[in-house]
Order: structure tokens, then C-alpha cells, then sequence
């Protein structure tokens, strides 16, 4: 790996919410899936993986399917950029534009 690359993973690694190893298995995984199964792709604990799995849903990459041990993707997220592309519409372009005003802190 050249040092390019490397100062590029690095990057990904600090400005993104999940390490580059869970994108690039998320990007692998079927729409509906397990932890389980986030597990063996990843090469990862089960513990890990519901970690990573959890963060997902919070991050509103996922849903958890009702009454079932399953998570799926949202139609327009199939893959990993789909989303932080629908995040950068949606939310950063509106926020460094003005459009989207952050709350005011409490004290």
C-alpha cells in the first residue's frame, strides 16, 4: 500500500462514523441481514458486529424489521456512499448554506 492510500484510509477513518473495514462489508451484505451475518463478512466479533450494527440504526443507515432479528437496508442506501450522498443533500449543504439552523445550546 503506497503512503497515498494509506494517508487516504486515515482520513476515512477519522471523518467517518464507521471504520472503512465495516463500510466496505456493508456494501457486501444483502438488503436484509444479521448481525450475524455483519459478523462474518466483516471478519468481526458478534459483539462487534451488534455494535456496529446498533450505531448503524442510530445513524439511520438501517432499520431493525419488527419482531424479527433482522436489519434492513432503506431502499436508497444500498450501499454506504448512497447514504452520506442523501446526508450531504439533505443536511450539510442546507446546514453550510444557512438553510439549516442549529439548534440554540441550553444551559
Amino acid at each position: 500500500m503506497s503512503s497515498r492510500e494509506e494517508s487516504l484510509i486515515d482520513i476515512l477513518e477519522r471523518a467517518l462514523p464507521l471504520p472503512p473495514k465495516i463500510i466496505v462489508g456493508y456494501n457486501k451484505l444483502e438488503r436484509d441481514f444479521t448481525s450475524g451475518d455483519v459478523a462474518r463478512v466483516c471478519d468481526i466479533s458478534r459483539s462487534s458486529a451488534k455494535f456496529y450494527v446498533n450505531k448503524m440504526v442510530d445513524l439511520r443507515l438501517v432499520t431493525k424489521v419488527p419482531h424479527k432479528r433482522m436489519y434492513q437496508k432503506f431502499a436508497n442506501a444500498n450501499k454506504f456512499s448512497d447514504w452520506l450522498k442523501d446526508l450531504s443533500k439533505l443536511a450539510l449543504e442546507p446546514l453550510e448554506s444557512g438553510q439549516l439552523e442549529l439548534p440554540e445550546e441550553e444551559y
